[in-house]
């Protein structure tokens, strides 16, 4: 898609997303809202292979417009998304712009576009192209704008401490794509993944809650998750005290060797043919973490344990949705084979000398990593430190600035696929916040 054509379909979304809100609002209709969001992006990434060291930046314009439920149980939805590229150097790779040509260049999508339906009292359904935000599958807010999925989705809640969801998708749109495209894995041709399904509930009483997800990436892989939560409030602070296990396994004839070649290492099987040979896995992890309050400082520290390695991605392009505190915000998963992983972080708000400021710095690592076919092939460390400053401007309503500062480092023998080489990124969001008054 040419740079004109991507700024005349954004364009014209845009407009007629805002003259309906109008038109509709000027017949005296209640409950119609469109919010949008426009964001600058700049990525800066070194890798110890100087090679792919790159760099991107981009501007971004989301739209997202909703109606009342009409008649009380019938809405519609409608986001368009547009990018526009502003400076790309290095190497060729989707981090915030796609990909065409050969040429890292902007893009325009119908990002959101559902019918929503609320039938009974609690229940509401979504039908269409939708964002997502659950355990074990999300919509990156990492890039330019986030990826989104196409599909039906669920949501009973019978009472105020339960709640139900399920979701079944078919296409997903990549976080730097102009297009839906099917499942698929890294061996497989696209659509060989016929869906994606998500079930789970969270259930809330007093200081404690429970959330349980199991998901299905169809003849390929299955997760289960289980996350247990406690809140204590002290005299002047409180304590957050969360625990969790997760499960990762193959589920099907989908998952063969190198179907998920950028963490398991099941090429090294003797005999082992890319594509064709039978591959497994049996992944558990487990974490605990606890988080203190206490006026304008929060300090937490997080462990994780790992026995077989936890696979974060879904499918191709996925890269997952790691739900371990230990994680990496930016770069390797930490979750491999034998892997046990620290975290600190310290978060602090300067509100009493500079209103909206605020600092987080994490630190975390990850020792005894192995192959996670034979540990005889392979074993490391690997580490990650990482400096976050965000900024809300007083004085303009909806304008926040965000900062990252991110470094990897890794020290490996052999092969442990999972475990990346050295790399040094650093983030630059503006993002701009305007809801209109319909």
């Amino acid at each position: 898609m040419s740079k004109l054509k991507t700024t005349q379909l954004i364009g014209a979304g845009v407009v007629s997303a805002l003259l309906g809100g109008q038109a509709l609002a000027a017949d005296g209709e209640s409950g119609y809202q469109l919010k949008t969001k426009t964001r600058f992006v700049f990525f800066d990434r070194e890798f110890e292979d100087p090679a792919n060291d790159r760099t991107q930046s981009a501007l971004s314009i989301t739209a997202d417009w909703t109606t009342p439920q009409y008649a009380g149980w019938f809405g519609v939805g409608l986001s368009p998304y547009f990018v526009q590229d502003i400076n790309a150097t290095g190497r060729i790779a989707e981090d915030v712009l796609t990909v065409k040509d050969g040429e890292a260049q902007g893009f325009a999508l119908i990002g959101q576009a559902f019918v929503n339906l609320t039938p009974l009292d609690g229940l509401a359904l979504k039908i269409g192209r939708q964002t997502h935000k659950s355990m074990l599958l999300s919509s990156s807010g990492s890039r330019a704008v986030p990826n989104s999925f196409q599909g039906v989705s669920a949501t009973f809640k019978p009472n105020q401490s339960l709640s139900l969801y399920g979701s079944v998708y078919d296409r997903w749109s990549p976080r730097a794509s102009n297009e839906f495209k099917e499942f698929r894995t890294d061996q497989s041709s696209e659509g060989a993944i016929d869906y994606l399904s998500v079930i789970g509930l969270s259930y809330k009483l007093d200081a404690f809650k429970i959330d349980a997800e199991y998901l299905n990436s169809k003849d390929y892989l299955s997760k289960l998750g289980l996350r247990g939560t406690y809140t204590a409030k002290l005299e002047n602070s409180s304590l957050k005290l969360t625990g969790g296990v997760f499960t990762s396994s193959d589920d099907g004839d989908l998952f063969v060797t190198r179907a998920e070649s950028g963490d398991l290492d099941d090429e090294d099987v003797s005999g082992s043919v890319a594509g064709s040979t039978k591959s497994d896995n049996d992944g558990l992890g487990a974490y605990i973490e606890a988080a203190w309050k206490t006026g304008n400082v929060e300090l937490s520290a997080a462990l994780s344990k790992f026995d077989d390695i936890w696979i974060e991605d879904n499918f191709t392009g996925d890269h997952g949705t790691n739900p371990f505190p230990t994680r990496s915000r930016i770069g390797p998963d930490l979750t491999n084979a034998n892997e046990t992983v620290a975290k600190v972080a310290l978060k602090y708000d300067w509100k009493q000398i500079v209103a909206g400021l605020e600092t987080t710095l994490a630190a975390a690592q990850g020792w005894d990593a192995e192959n996670s076919v034979d540990p005889a092939l392979g074993s490391a460390d690997e580490e990650w430190r990482e400096l976050v400053v965000s900024y809300k401007v007083p004085a303009v309503k909806g304008l926040k600035f965000t900062g990252i500062w991110h470094d990897y480092n890794s020290d490996k023998t052999g092969r442990v696929d999972g475990v990346k080489a050295d790399e040094t990124d650093i983030r630059i969001y503006l993002d701009y916040n305007y809801a209109f008054n319909l």
